[in-house]
């Protein structure tokens, strides 16, 4: 069924700490076989520096080099799921180096919102998975190759936090070379907010997740602003609008929304080869 809700002995999502991290990076990797599209989502302090509304998309991101290169992050939300629909299971990944700056108390919007929505930052403190060891557990799956996809919803910061997982120190200096970087290591990026602007229906892609997925019937499971719920979500979405848009391939693929260079990972040719040219499962070269 498309966007159905996978669950193992009840279960939608595994949460990952410091002490199951090698575990469940194992059992993801044994899971993309079938579940080859990535669907993500993070969960951040907030913002050392806010953007204005009406700035250049290279103000926008000298914003997001200030805010990402001194802020952690709190969660990644990866949920996995393929080309007809199928979802698999949500892991929601914890961290706890999110307060290594200077002062926290400059950060828009971490007392007053994330608070209040449940997060546990001392349980975070003293559980949560360092960054750099997410890194060098998680980047053998990238280097595989084996994920075909990345969805994501204005992910612009999501994808910024994840290349920044990576072992990434510091944000590349332009829009131009954050494209390639993020290309070169994690592939193709699909951004919903960027197909929804192909739909009057959709209100040209000025909606967000939570409004888009009340407008083609997508049901919520687990709470709002936890990244494994959100990336869920956002796994669910994509199976319904690529089956209500029928938007083609070449118009979504690559492109965040906000980002005017595509992040779209280069895949090698078939090669199609006459089987009279084999010789012992070899190929014969220059016979006629």
């Amino acid at each position: 069924m498309i966007g159905e809700v996978a669950t193992v002995e009840g279960q939608w999502e595994r949460d990952v700490w410091s002490h199951n991290l090698l575990e469940e990076i194992e059992l993801i990797q044994q899971c993309l076989s079938e579940f080859p599209i990535v669907a993500m989502d993070t969960e951040f302090p907030g913002f050392l520096r806010w953007t204005p509304k009406g700035v250049s998309d290279e103000e926008f991101y000298e914003c997001l080099q200030f805010n990402v290169n001194r802020l952690s992050i709190l969660q990644l939300g990866l949920t996995l799921t393929n080309d007809n629909g199928k979802i698999g299971m949500t892991w929601e990944f914890n961290f706890k180096d999110f307060d290594k700056i200077s002062n926290m108390e400059g950060v828009y919007s971490l007392d007053s919102f994330l608070k209040n929505k449940g997060f546990n930052f001392n349980t975070l403190r003293s559980y949560g998975i360092a960054p750099e060891e997410f890194g060098r557990q998680f980047n053998p799956i990238l280097r595989s190759g084996r994920i075909h996809r990345w969805i994501t919803f204005h992910g612009l910061y999501d994808i910024a936090y994840l290349m920044k997982l990576t072992n990434i120190t510091c944000m590349p200096t332009s829009m131009s070379i954050f494209a390639i970087t993020a290309a070169h290591l994690l592939g193709t990026v699909t951004d919903l907010k960027h197909m929804a602007r192909c739909s009057n229906y959709l209100f040209n892609g000025n909606l967000g997740l939570k409004k888009l997925a009340k407008l083609l019937q997508v049901n919520r499971t687990g709470t709002a602003h936890f990244a494994g719920s959100d990336s869920l979500l956002t796994a669910s979405v994509y199976a319904k609008m690529k089956i209500i848009m029928k938007v083609e391939q070449k118009i979504d693929e690559g492109f965040l929304y906000g980002l005017p260079y595509p992040i779209q990972g280069y895949r090698r040719p078939v090669v199609i080869v006459d089987p009279s040219k084999l010789t012992d499962g070899r190929i014969s070269i220059g016979r006629g």
